[in-house]
This record gives C-alpha cells, sequence and structure tokens, in this order.
C-alpha cells in the first residue's frame, strides 16, 4: 500500500482530526490526472498527478508522481501533518479508481505543472474547496536542479 505524508494548513488537520475523533466518514474520491504536451522542438512529455478529493472535508490535495512510478495497488493512505503539529499524522485510507483525466498543454513539465495546479485551484475553490499540490518527483526531474 502506497503511503504519503501531506502538509496541510492547521485549520484543515484540526478539521480532519475532529471527523476522525467523532468516527465521522469522511466522502473521497481518488483518481489520475495525466497532462500531455510539448515544447517547440521537442518531443511530447507527460506529467501524473495522483488527485483526492475529499468532499466532506471540503479539500482537495494533488500529488505529482515521478516518471518512472508504477502504482501496484489502487489502495493509498494519505498521512496529513500540520505546522503545529507535525509529529501527530491523521492516516486516511483510499482506494484510487480507474478513472484517468486528461488534459493537454504545449510546454515543459514544469509549464504543465504549473497550468494544472492553477486549473484544479480554480476549480475547487468555484467548489469551496481549498487544493493543496505536492511535488512528489525526485530533485533530478525537477526544473533547475544542477549537480
Amino acid at each position: 500500500m502506497l503511503q504519503i505524508l501531506c502538509w496541510v494548513d492547521t485549520e484543515d488537520y484540526l478539521y480532519l482530526q475532529s471527523m476522525n475523533e467523532k468516527n465521522q466518514t469522511l466522502n473521497y474520491y481518488a483518481y489520475t490526472f495525466e497532462v500531455e504536451g510539448g515544447t517547440e522542438g521537442i518531443g511530447t512529455s507527460v506529467i501524473r498527478l495522483l488527485v483526492a478529493e475529499f468532499i466532506s472535508a471540503k479539500m482537495a490535495v494533488g500529488f505529482v508522481l515521478p516518471n518512472n512510478f508504477v502504482m501496484e495497488s489502487r489502495d493509498l493512505t494519505l498521512r496529513f501533518v500540520s505546522p503545529e503539529n507535525p509529529s501527530k499524522d491523521i492516516p486516511i485510507e483510499c482506494k484510487v479508481s480507474d478513472e484517468i483525466k486528461k488534459a493537454s498543454y504545449m510546454g515543459d513539465d514544469q509549464e504543465k505543472i504549473e497550468y494544472i495546479g492553477f486549473t484544479l485551484e480554480k476549480f475547487y475553490e468555484n467548489n469551496n474547496a481549498k487544493f493543496y499540490l505536492h511535488d512528489l518527483r525526485p530533485p533530478t526531474e525537477q526544473k533547475g536542479y544542477q549537480e
């Protein structure tokens, strides 16, 4: 089972903690999002995100996945922490659907991440939800990395 540590604002952390303590069900939907396209003179690349929507908590989290990442199981545990309490996590178990949403954007990988991050942020904002985006790629895959 894949486990990901996820930083959220204290307000969202406390809301998740309250729901957890009351044994309330946290409605969610998790899916994959792919953005493909290229830059002038260079081939195409694909940026993949894992997105989990937490409807009852009015928030969503997206994770930019490494290029070579393969999900062996659809089971996922997100461990939420906040700046105020970084040593105590709140585990939320999810199952990722088979749905793959797709978009196309001409640009390099960083431009695709900025595009989809902004698009998802605006989408969730319009639905009264907060969106968090975390980059799980190793530094060698991130723009500006120099050895």
